[in-house]
């Protein structure tokens, strides 16, 4: 029985370490992540655009940018519902938000506060307004009243700014 214990931790601890985990920013781009994927360009940040793939890792999808002049990874971005942060958050997560606690910009992505393992909970999109669970607003200009509220989480991004 005993022995039977140790081949199923020695077998576990082997499959993971053949998962492929997503890239850090600024690691070098994968060239076999391009083999049979269509050519895509992402936008990673509000005017930055570079060319990108959809990869699936660990049987979580993600979509992974990078400079072409270095081919360093710029910018990586997953909404699937089977990703989970070291804190437990995942898609769909209520997160408490303020006025102080997000940062976003014009045209791009809004992020609630950064979690301990380096992802940015997008809670919203196109900057300066974020939709809350109660369907009111947070203006992030502070023009309006309202100053906190809860969000929800959309996805997640690690980007290079």
């Amino acid at each position: 029985m005993r022995l039977l214990a140790i081949a199923i931790c020695l077998l576990l601890t082997c499959a993971s370490a053949f998962s492929e985990q997503p890239p850090n920013i600024g690691a070098k781009f994968n060239k076999s992540w391009k083999k049979g994927a269509p050519s895509n360009v992402c936008m990673t940040s509000s005017a930055q655009i570079d060319p990108c793939v959809d990869r699936v890792l660990d049987g979580i999808k993600y979509q992974i940018a990078y400079r072409e002049e270095t081919h360093r990874v710029t910018y990586v971005y997953t909404s699937d519902e089977k990703f989970r942060t070291i804190d437990g958050l995942k898609v769909g997560d209520s997160i408490p938000v303020s006025r102080d606690t997000v940062r976003g910009q014009p045209g791009w992505q809004c992020y609630a506060a950064t979690t301990r393992d380096g992802w940015s909970p997008v809670v919203g999109y196109d900057g300066l307004e974020i939709k809350l669970k109660d369907g009111t607003v947070l203006d992030l200009t502070g023009t309006k009243e309202l100053k906190s509220g809860i969000a929800v989480i959309l996805g997640f991004s690690k980007s290079h700014s």
